[in-house]
């Protein structure tokens, strides 16, 4: 009697589990299909703001800013953004991230390197190695601030003592729905290509008569850079908010899928084992009445 009191209990845990996997498995789908409708705005933006930047770039191909285009070795003062998922949960989303930190990040250039942490597994992964020269720390990231979190990282980029080097993101990739892959980007120094390029030489000689610029385009560029800068950081983040809602909906999918057998499991033991529990009652009573 006792072990069918014990299992009564693990099949009423194992029904509060699937409901609660069931329920955050769905919840992950409709905040992914939310950042997916506003990933074509973002990459519209993006590459709105690419084509301008390029073509101010053309017209002052001497431009050269001491924010994008440092002329320090990139080891002397660089920044590292390390982008982690808001909640755990997600399966090896944080895993393979933190693996690839370790590979990139020795002992040597952790104490050299400045950080900023966004998402709270990544702040608490940083915290948990003390690391002592985080510069900032966002502890929530979700759809709602990732661009003000853009726009605070370009400030501290911008106004920063002694200009960075180089900056990097270390974020997850969404490959494909199934399939998420960490990768490094680089913010700074900004990747010039050569005007002299075969692919590009038709195009920029029709560079110069889409727009009049009245202002000096080094002025221009100057003001320009920062927001391309936050641009690509913005594509950055957002894809990351959507790895992470991908993983963690593969994640409850298959916890969901994993408590629905072991519930099929417990049931049909715990309906033999009663079963049993009767049969053997029901002997008894046969027994005591011949």
């Amino acid at each position: 009697m006792a072990r069918l009191i014990q299992m009564r209990q693990r099949i009423k845990a194992i029904e509060t589990i699937k409901k609660v996997t069931h329920a955050m498995r769905l919840i992950s789908m409709s905040m992914h299909s939310r950042l997916r409708s506003k990933m074509p705005l973002l990459k519209n933006y993006n590459n709105h703001v690419a084509k301008l930047f390029k073509k101010l770039q053309h017209v002052a191909p001497d431009w050269k800013s001491p924010i994008t285009h440092p002329q320090e070795p990139q080891d002397s003062n660089p920044l590292f953004i390390l982008v982690g998922s808001q909640k755990g949960l997600c399966g090896t989303f944080n895993t393979g991230l933190l693996k690839e930190f370790e590979k990139i990040m020795t002992p040597e250039t952790l104490e050299n390197t400045h950080f900023i942490s966004v998402g709270k597994k990544a702040v608490d992964y940083l915290e948990k190695k003390k690391v002592k020269s985080t510069v900032k720390k966002f502890d929530e990231i979700t759809m709602r601030n990732f661009t003000t979190i853009s726009n605070e990282i370009v400030d501290i980029i911008v106004h920063a003592k002694t200009p960075y080097t180089c900056v990097q993101v270390l974020s997850n990739e969404l490959k494909t729905f199934f399939l998420q892959h960490p990768r490094t980007v680089q913010i700074i120094p900004l990747e010039t290509k050569s005007t002299t390029d075969q692919s590009n030489s038709q195009e920029n000689k029709t560079l110069d008569n889409d727009y009049i610029w009245y202002q000096d385009p080094h002025d221009l560029l100057d003001h320009m850079a920062p927001q391309y800068v936050a641009s690509n950081i913005n594509t950055v983040l957002m894809e990351s908010l959507l790895a992470e809602q991908a993983a963690r909906f593969l994640s409850m999918d298959t916890a969901t899928r994993n408590a629905k057998n072991l519930l099929e499991e417990t049931t049909l033991l715990y309906n033999k084992l009663r079963q049993a529990k009767i049969t053997k009652e029901l002997t008894e009573l046969a027994t005591n009445f011949q």
